[in-house]
C-alpha cells in the first residue's frame, strides 16, 4: 500500500510542478525542448500511475493481475527511458556524436526491453510470481537495470567532462544531467537490491522536478528574448509609422490646400465668367424686348443669346466635372414638391420642343407621392440634362416622352423610375459603353453641329449615383434613344393642400379647365436692389422696369440694411441681394436684416441674386436667411417665377387704394 501512496504522491507532486508544460495555452509557441519534456514527462507519469497500481495489486489481486500490471509498469519504464534520451539530447544540445550514441542507444533499450516483455510471457525471465503470489526477479531484469546503468554512467562521465569546459547556461544544464546521472545509477542499485522500495520513482520525481526549474528558466530567457525583439519591433513599428503619419500629414496638408486653391479658384473663376455673361444675356433680353430693334437684328440676337447660354453650359459642366472629381458635390435631403418639379421641367422642355417642333409627351404611370424628400436641384439638373439632349438630337417632326413610375418602398424609401426616350438620331451599340465617359463623342463632328462637351453624361451618372440611384441606356442609331434612370427618394408625410392626379394634371401640362389660374402682378411693387456692379445693377433695374416695378439701388450691403431700416414696415415688397459687395457682403447684410426689430424682418422676401452658385453657396444663403437663390446670369422668366412666387399679388386681392390685401 506505501508504494501505491508514494506512486500517487509522486504523480501528483509531477502534474503540480509541470503544470504549465502539460496544459499549454492555445497560439503559444512550443520548442522543441519543450515538446520532447513533456513527451518526457508523460511517460513518466504512466510510469507512475503503474507503479501505484502496482502497490494495489499485489496486496489485494491475484498473480495473473499482478503479472499484467508489472508488465506494463516495463512497458512505461522503457518508454521513459527512451523519451528521456531525446529530451537530453535537445536540452544540452547535443547534435553531435554524443548526441548520435544517445539517440541509438535510447532505441536499443526501447526494442530489447519489448523484446524481454515479450518473452517473458511464454517464457519467464524478466520476472514472475510465485505460488505464494511473491515477486520473482529474473535475469533479463538484471539486463534491464544494467543497461540502463550504463546509459546514466555514459551520461553522466560526458556532461561532467564538459562541466569543466563550458561556461553560463551550458555549465550548467550539463552539470544537472550529470548529477541526475549519477543519482539514477544509485536509486537503480538500490531498486534492484530492494524490488519494493520506490526508488526508482523517487529519481525521477527529484529528476523532473530539477529539470522543470530549468525549463522554466529557458521559458523565462525565451519569452524575454521574445519580449525584447518584439519591443525592438514594435519601437522601429512606432519610428516607420510616425514617419509614415508625418509623411500622409504633409500630403493631407498638401492635399487640402491644393484642393481649397481649387476650390477658391472654381468659385472666384465661375463668379468671375457669369458676371460679365450676366451683362450679356440680360442686354440680349432687353434688346429682344425692344420694340424699335428690326427683325434682322433680332435674328443676330437670338443666336448671340444662343451661343452666351452654350457658353454658359460649357462653364457649368466644366465645373460640376471637376467638384465631381475632387468629391465637393453633394446632394441635400430636402422635402419638396415633387409635382412643382415636374412642372418646372416639363415647361422648359416644352418651350424646347415647340421651338424645334418637336411632340413632347409626358405621363405617369401608377400612383406617386405628392412630395418626397431628397435633392430636387439635382433631380432637375438630371431631367434637363436627358431631356434637353433628346431635344438636341431629335430632328424636327420627332418626338420626346418622359415617363414616370414609381419602384420598390422599403424603409421609408421609394425609388422612383424615369424613362425619356426620343426618336432621334440614336447611338451604335459599340459606343454605348462609353456614353459616361468624360469627353466622349460618338462623332466628331458632334461639337460643331449639337454644340456638346462630351461631358453631360459623365456629371448625370456620379449626380444619378449620388442620389443612390442607377442610369442605364438602350439605343439604336437612325431610330432613337431610352434612358432609364433610378433614384431614391425618402417617404414625405406631407400633403398637398390642393387636389393631386389636377397638381400633376398642371405638371404635365394637362390643365383643369374647372380650375383657373389667377394671374400674378408684379406692377407698382418696390424692390431694394443690392448690387455694387453698375452694369449689372443698371440691366436688373431694366428688367424690373418691364414689368412697372419700381427699384431702390444700394451699392453694398450695409447702405441695403440702412435704406431697409429707414422705411416703415412694408415699404419694400423684396429685397435681390447680390453676395459679394464691398463693406458688407450680402450674407452679413441679410443676417443684420433678419435681426432687426422692424415688423417685417422677419417676414420680407430676400432674394440672392449672385454668380456664386455652388451648392455651398445655395446653403450658406438658406443658412442666412434668404428665401431663394438665383445664379447669375439671370433668367428673367426665372426672376419674375420666384418674384411672383414670393410677393406677386392676384388681381382680386387689389383695393381701390391699391394696397396689398394678401400676402402670398
Amino acid at each position: 500500500m506505501t508504494y501505491s501512496i508514494i506512486g500517487l504522491l509522486a504523480a501528483i507532486v509531477l502534474i503540480i510542478t509541470n503544470r504549465d508544460v502539460f496544459w499549454i495555452s492555445k497560439g503559444s509557441t512550443v520548442t522543441k525542448t519543450q515538446r520532447l519534456y513533456r513527451r518526457f514527462l508523460f511517460g513518466v507519469l504512466t510510469y507512475y500511475l503503474a507503479d501505484g497500481l502496482w502497490g494495489v495489486l499485489y496486496n489485494w489481486v491475484s498473480s495473473s493481475l499482478m503479472f499484467a500490471e508489472t508488465t506494463l509498469y516495463f512497458i512505461c519504464m522503457a518508454a521513459s527511458i527512451l523519451f528521456w534520451t531525446q529530451y537530453v539530447i535537445a536540452y544540452l544540445e547535443s547534435d553531435n556524436v554524443f548526441g548520435t550514441i544517445l539517440r541509438y542507444a535510447g532505441w536499443i533499450f526501447f526494442v530489447f526491453e519489448i523484446s524481454a516483455i515479450i518473452i517473458n510471457i511464454f517464457y519467464p525471465s524478466l520476472f514472475w510470481f510465485d505460488e505464494s503470489g511473491a515477486y520473482c526477479k529474473g535475469p533479463l531484469r538484471y539486463a534491464t537495470f544494467s543497461i540502463q546503468i550504463l546509459m546514466f554512467l555514459m551520461t553522466s562521465i560526458y556532461t561532467l567532462f564538459l562541466t569543466v569546459r563550458t561556461e553560463g547556461k551550458l555549465r550548467r544544464r550539463n552539470l544537472t544531467i550529470g548529477l541526475f546521472g549519477i543519482a539514477m545509477i544509485i536509486l537503480i542499485i538500490l531498486q534492484i537490491q530492494y524490488p519494493l522500495w520506490p526508488c526508482y520513482s523517487v529519481g525521477y520525481m527529484l529528476g523532473t522536478s530539477l529539470l522543470h526549474a530549468f525549463v522554466v528558466e529557458d521559458k523565462k530567457e525565451e519569452y524575454s528574448r521574445e519580449l525584447e525583439e518584439s519591443l525592438r519591433r514594435e519601437k522601429k513599428q512606432k519610428q516607420e509609422l510616425a514617419e509614415s503619419r508625418e509623411v500622409l500629414q504633409d500630403a493631407l496638408t498638401a492635399a487640402k490646400e491644393a484642393n481649397k486653391a481649387k476650390t477658391a479658384f472654381l468659385s472666384n473663376m465661375s463668379h468671375e465668367i457669369r458676371t460679365p455673361m450676366n451683362v450679356i444675356i440680360g442686354l440680349i433680353n432687353i434688346a429682344l424686348d425692344d420694340h424699335t430693334s428690326s427683325e434682322e437684328v433680332k435674328q443676330y440676337l437670338v443666336k448671340i443669346d444662343a451661343s452666351a447660354h452654350h457658353l454658359l453650359g460649357i462653364i457649368n459642366d466644366i465645373l460640376d466635372m471637376s467638384r465631381i472629381e475632387s468629391g465637393h458635390l453633394t446632394v441635400k435631403s430636402e422635402e419638396f414638391s415633387f409635382a412643382e418639379a415636374l412642372k418646372q421641367v416639363n415647361g422648359m422642355i416644352s418651350e424646347q420642343c415647340s421651338e424645334k417642333g418637336l411632340i413632347y409627351d409626358c405621363r405617369t404611370a401608377g400612383q406617386l407621392d405628392e412630395y418626397y424628400i431628397g435633392d430636387v436641384m439635382k433631380l432637375k439638373q438630371v431631367l434637363l440634362n436627358i431631356l434637353g439632349n433628346a431635344v438636341k438630337f431629335t430632328p424636327e417632326g420627332g418626338t420626346v416622352s418622359l415617363t414616370i413610375e414609381e419602384g420598390a418602398r422599403f424603409d421609408k424609401k421609394a425609388v422612383v423610375k424615369f424613362i425619356i426616350s426620343d426618336t432621334g438620331v440614336g447611338m451604335s451599340k459599340e459606343f454605348l459603353p462609353h456614353l459616361f465617359e468624360p469627353f466622349s463623342q460618338e462623332d466628331s463632328s458632334t461639337t460643331s453641329r449639337y454644340g456638346s462637351t462630351g461631358l453631360g453624361m459623365a456629371i448625370t451618372k456620379s449626380i444619378v449615383e449620388l442620389m443612390n440611384g442607377n442610369i442605364t441606356v438602350d439605343s439604336e442609331k437612325g431610330k432613337g434613344t431610352t434612358f432609364t434612370v433610378m433614384v431614391t427618394f425618402g417617404e414625405s408625410d406631407k400633403k398637398s393642400n390642393g387636389n393631386p392626379m389636377e397638381e400633376f394634371g398642371e405638371a404635365l401640362g394637362k390643365k383643369n379647365e374647372t380650375s383657373g389660374s389667377k394671374a400674378a402682378i408684379l406692377e407698382g411693387r418696390r424692390i431694394l436692389l443690392a448690387e455694387d456692379v453698375p452694369i449689372n445693377a443698371e440691366i436688373i433695374t431694366m428688367l424690373l422696369s418691364t414689368r412697372d416695378m419700381e427699384i431702390d439701388l444700394a451699392e453694398n450691403g450695409q447702405i441695403a440694411v440702412d435704406l431697409f431700416a429707414a422705411h416703415e414696415p412694408g415699404y419694400y415688397a423684396a429685397i435681390l441681394m447680390d453676395m459679394r459687395m464691398p463693406v458688407m457682403d450680402g450674407l452679413e447684410a441679410a443676417r443684420t436684416i433678419r435681426r432687426t426689430e422692424k415688423e417685417d424682418a422677419k417676414t420680407i422676401p430676400i432674394i440672392a441674386l449672385t454668380a456664386n452658385a455652388f451648392d455651398e453657396d445655395v446653403q450658406r444663403s438658406m443658412q442666412a436667411g434668404l428665401n431663394a437663390h438665383l445664379s447669375k446670369p439671370v433668367e428673367p422668366a426665372a426672376l419674375f417665377e420666384t418674384l411672383e412666387k414670393l410677393i406677386g399679388r392676384s388681381s382680386a386681392a387689389v383695393t381701390d387704394c391699391g394696397e396689398p390685401q394678401e400676402q402670398l
